[in-house]
């Protein structure tokens, strides 16, 4: 065989993995190195349900070992390695660390939650400051002990988030608001119960005086909460990434052929997939289509083949899929809105809580995606 090619692929969460699957079958001369701050996998799609209920599903459904889902392929072909890079001047000063031929950044995003940025802390996304185990039991501490919540977003995370505390016997506990104008069509209906109080209006200030939260509304009124929970928003994890890459958001900017452009110049070694490109849309669903770019655009140029992929974010249909409860739910798909037993038959009776090894280790499963992915 052929001296490999090292590609070093950056982030364990959905993009990263998907595209060292697919590349590592694509073409036998690739060297791939797998880079996260953790060994596990966390399958986040049904965090909304298992946080607040953390009897409703086991760690093994939604934590599993990364190296284990690349055992089959022979040695040399896949390593992985527990780093973190904190900043980075130029791309450079990455391959200056790593050795490489080809670099993907597949960083992916985090959320103001998973941080504790203006509210508590809940891991809706993989950490890479804490162990994740850890970070999901001090969630499940921090919402066992609190009476009264206030949800800050009525997005897909909000309303799925709330829609959780439904079956609960223990009521008297719970006092919900959402904190921004519902956007979807059909929710305020499913929670016209004593347990939920909803909000209008957008918020304008939080403050945590004394362990209570002080929700400032911008219709005046002030929600007062044991418990305040940021849903909205979406931050990039790009540290570690020269300024020179990312648009004025934050996220990296990349062509046509998902190939990192940095100072208005297409790199072709780097290429960047998920959440951290500059596309919009931060689903579960587009992932596999941008990895299957990726790969084979690398193994193109690994095999010297002409063949040049492209990627185009029109081509896939806008969908989100979201759980209210185990009965029920909304959504959409393209311009229809889903009824609630269609949601609760693809996606809601268990939230595809047995397919977290199937989606680590085949990027190609077709499943509906979930509401963490993105948040409005």
């Amino acid at each position: 065989m052929s001296e490999r090619v090292s590609v070093i692929v950056i982030g364990g969460s959905h993009a990263g993995p998907a595209i060292s699957q697919k590349l590592v079958r694509q073409t036998p001369r690739a060297a791939i190195t797998l880079i996260n701050p953790s060994d596990e996998y966390y399958f986040n799609n049904a965090a909304p349900r298992f946080l607040v209920k953390p009897e409703s599903l086991p760690p093994s459904k939604y934590l599993y070992p990364i190296p284990e889902a690349f055992r089959e392929y022979p040695a040399g072909a896949f390593t992985f390695s527990v780093s973190v890079f904190l900043s980075a001047d130029s791309i450079s000063t990455i391959a200056a660390s790593f050795v490489f031929d080809y670099l993907v950044i597949a960083s992916g995003s985090t959320t103001p939650a998973t941080l504790g940025q203006a509210g508590v802390r809940l891991p809706f996304k993989a950490t890479a400051f804490e162990d994740t185990r850890k970070a999901i039991y001090r969630g499940h501490e921090t919402l066992k002990t609190a009476k009264r919540i206030v949800i800050g977003g009525a997005g897909p995370l909000g309303v799925e988030l709330a829609g959780n505390w439904r079956k609960l016997q223990d009521r008297r506990r719970l006092r919900w608001c959402l904190g921004q104008v519902c956007c979807w069509r059909g929710p305020p209906s499913l929670f016209r119960e004593q347990l939920y109080r909803l909000y209008g209006g957008r918020i304008r200030g939080v403050r945590s005086p004394n362990q209570t939260w002080k929700v400032k509304l911008s219709t005046g009124q002030i929600c007062t909460a044991d418990a305040y929970i940021a849903t909205t928003g979406t931050i990039p994890n790009n540290q570690f990434i020269p300024k020179s890459c990312l648009n004025p958001q934050g996220w990296v900017n990349v062509d046509e052929r998902l190939r990192v452009v940095e100072d208005s110049v297409s790199r072709t070694e780097t290429y960047a997939v998920g959440d951290i490109t500059c596309h919009p849309y931060r689903l579960l669903s587009r992932v596999s289509l941008q990895g299957e770019t990726v790969a084979s655009n690398i193994a193109t140029a690994i095999e010297r083949r002409a063949r040049v992929a492209t990627y185009s974010v029109e081509v896939q249909k806008k969908m989100m899929v979201v759980p209210v409860g185990q009965s029920t739910g909304t959504g959409h798909l393209g311009g229809w809105t889903l009824f609630g037993c269609l949601v609760w038959f693809f996606k809601g009776k268990d939230l595809f809580d047995s397919r977290g090894t199937e989606v680590l280790a085949r990027p190609d499963a077709v499943i509906l995606l979930d509401s963490v992915s993105v948040l409005i």
